[in-house]
């Protein structure tokens, strides 16, 4: 019988603690310090370590000897996160209802709280996605008709009294091409009151492009055709359904623990659903995905390839699902299996790849080809800090390039034998990156905590056939 006190299940309980701690370290551009930065990679390798050793599954076997203290610790992580998340959730309503009031205390609690009651905030991506989605319900080309300007001021201008306005993503250009490595508040500010008064006439220094695939304004259509124009409602619905497929496709006795690991993933419900961020929508694509690749490989390439046309995270995962297939079902199947992901992500994008392919390719290339300044918690933290000064994004492009390639030949050598490391080495090269955002993390330790719950269900049905086999040879 496989039980909650598993070292692995236990690893993977003490991980999501430190993914909370690399969030919290470096989550914000304007707070960061170089000890947080330096904590922040620290903590995300501690991460990263404990999900590759919860993907191996000799760790049972070597890591028995500490099953106790690692059952202990985890027991603490688990009680810490959920009554933060419980607390968290108590001061969002007291503070939405008006119980709790900012002002009532002293800098700078009265601050962190002035910020979480102005949320649900739009990011610049998320507004203008958004707007996207508008225009296209009114037959207009989202990528043509993209405006930050105006889909800020529609959207989120109206938390401008919480200080300088700077939920906008800067570009290294015009006044800003000698500003490094990230301009202040102030000068985003600056930039912003002076731009709204032409919404027409978009600064370079601003990024404007809707710079994701078409998925990602085409999966909330039908919401917003409906009268449902709230990103928080879209983003909660795909949650719930993401939670459904993961206890649609584990087996029932451990329902429980997979509610528990998604309930103490407070980056899905503070950052998540609370601050609404956008790559949530992709959770049961992610899940499902992944999970049906040695059952239903088709659902799976449809899933993943509808995806990947959504937001750019994706792409990395796709090449270790393909390697996954090939491993399960030989190259043949893994061939279709891509041709299908591709074919999924072409007919989702080719209406707006038709009208203007060159605007297309500029928009969802943007993040790696405009002049956006260092912002993350992976390796760049160090730039972002000033720590290491190297103003040179493509160093950082070659850094990620050779993490996959190196990610993809080791899964292709070895993970006929440890298939879920495939997950993790999708999310490597990201903290390589020059933009390496900690909402690009999420998920993927969900989908892991679910393969091994489906892995384990598998061995404890194999050991049971066993024993009952050599009973009946013994009698």
């Amino acid at each position: 019988m496989i039980t909650f006190s598993t070292p692995r299940l236990s690893l993977f309980f003490i991980s999501v603690l430190c993914k909370l701690g690399f969030t919290a370290a470096t989550g914000s551009p304007y707070i960061v310090t170089q000890g947080k930065a330096v904590l922040g990679i620290i903590l995300w390798l501690m991460w990263f370590i404990s999900l590759w050793l919860v993907a191996l599954p000799q760790t049972d076997v070597f890591a028995s000897c500490w099953a106790w203290g690692l059952k202990k610790i985890a027991k603490i992580a688990i009680l810490f996160l959920l009554s933060l998340g419980l607390a968290t959730g108590m001061l969002f309503a007291g503070l939405k209802t008006g119980l709790i009031e900012p002002t009532s205390f002293n800098p700078p609690v009265d601050g962190m709280l002035a910020y979480l009651k102005s949320q649900p905030r739009y990011s610049d991506g998320a507004a203008l996605v958004q707007q996207a989605t508008v225009n296209f319900i009114e037959g207009q080309n989202p990528y043509t008709s993209a405006n930050v300007i105006t889909a800020m001021e529609e959207y989120d201008s109206h938390q401008e009294n919480l200080g300088p306005y700077i939920n906008l993503t800067p570009l290294q250009e015009g006044r800003f091409a000698d500003v490094f490595p990230y301009p202040a508040k102030e000068q985003l500010n600056s930039l912003w009151q002076q731009a709204r008064l032409t919404p027409e006439n978009i600064p370079v220094e601003l990024e404007s492009r809707l710079s994701y695939p078409a998925g990602s304004f085409l999966i909330q259509v039908p919401f917003v055709s409906v009268g449902i124009a709230n990103m928080q409602y879209v983003i909660a619905f795909f949650l719930l359904i993401g939670i459904a497929a993961g206890l649609w496709l584990l087996p029932r006795r451990f329902w429980m623990v997979f509610v528990l690991a998604v309930a103490i993933s407070l980056e899905l419900w503070v950052g998540g659903l609370i601050g609404l961020e956008k790559r949530l929508l992709l959770f049961p694509f992610i899940l499902a995905g992944w999970l049906l690749i040695p059952r239903k490989p088709l659902i799976s390439a449809l899933l993943l390839g509808a995806a990947a046309a959504t937001y750019q995270t994706v792409w990395f995962l796709l090449p270790f699902a393909g390697v996954y297939v090939f491993h399960c079902w030989g190259f043949s199947r893994a061939l279709r299996y891509s041709v299908v992901a591709a074919t999924i992500f072409i007919a989702i994008n080719l209406p707006f790849l038709v009208d203007d392919p060159a605007l297309w390719l500029a928009s969802v290339t943007a993040p790696i080809f405009d002049r956006v300044y260092p912002l993350g918690v992976g390796l760049v933290s160090l730039v972002q800090t000033g720590i290491v000064n190297v103003d040179f994004p493509f160093l950082f492009t070659g850094l990620e390039i050779t993490a996959l390639v190196g990610g993809l030949i080791w899964y292709l050598l070895r993970g006929g034998r440890y298939p879920q490391t495939g997950l993790l080495f999708s999310v490597m090269p990201i903290f390589f990156a020059w933009r390496s955002f900690n909402t690009y993390f999420f998920l993927i330790d969900l989908a892991l905590i679910a393969a091994l719950l489906i892995e384990y269900e598998r061995k404890a049905l194999t050991d049971e056939s066993f024993q009952t086999s050599t009973t009946m040879v013994r009698s």
